[in-house]
């Protein structure tokens, strides 16, 4: 059910919707889609918004919802890596059971502190998943220019943003930013796709153009 919410809130045409707009979109009770959205925020993939001059809430999901999801999940697994600990001491470093809490708690450690110490935190992350959106919108080329001037940003921070995409690809994943003399356009990976995946594909698109 958390699934099927967050769904309708990011294909939503709407930037938010109430929880009336969600009960009648899927269908379901007012109990699911408030128990729905009470689990998204725990998780940081919704935003709450009240309307002015009205006790009315909507939801919607934010664009940085993926990096607020990424820190409140570092905080999930320092709660393993803490939990597997207290295991350890409870069933004995030297039991099968403590061996292998040794071994959960060891990972969830290493992967909260890696998280934590990632530059998720640095707005040039944010900014750099704007121009991979901005892109993935336009679906064609765009000069330095033409970004700037359609994001309202002055170059100097277009061009963090861009540094961030060059250093750190991840963050445009299925997909990388492109850029040539002509612009920056959004092609996806081709490892993400196998050789017979790919011919599939351009059967496919070859079938479509010829209708």
């Amino acid at each position: 059910m958390a699934s099927r919410v967050f769904a309708s809130l990011a294909t939503s045409t709407a930037d938010t919707m109430t929880a009336a707009n969600l009960v009648r979109a899927l269908g379901v009770s007012p109990a699911s889609v408030s128990k729905a959205i009470g689990y998204l925020e725990g998780m940081e993939l919704v935003e709450r918004h009240v309307e002015p001059g009205s006790r009315k809430e909507r939801y919607g999901v934010g664009d940085d919802v993926w990096t607020r999801a990424v820190r409140a999940d570092s905080s999930g697994h320092a709660s393993v890596a803490e939990v597997a600990d207290r295991g350890i001491t409870l069933f004995g470093d030297d039991s099968p059971v403590g061996v292998r809490l040794a071994h959960m708690g060891r990972f969830f450690a290493t992967l909260t502190e890696q998280l934590r110490g990632s530059d998720l935190a640095d707005p040039t992350v944010d900014d750099a998943m704007t121009i991979v959106a901005a892109l993935g919108h336009m679906r064609h080329r765009m000069t330095r220019a033409q970004l700037a001037i359609a994001l309202e940003w002055n170059l100097h921070r277009l061009d963090d943003a861009l540094q961030q995409l060059r250093q750190h690809p991840v963050l445009a994943d299925p997909f990388t930013v492109h850029e040539n003399n002509a612009g920056y356009c959004l092609q996806a990976r081709p490892d993400r796709l196998s050789a017979g995946q790919r011919a599939a594909l351009q059967k496919s698109e070859a079938s479509t153009d010829d209708q």
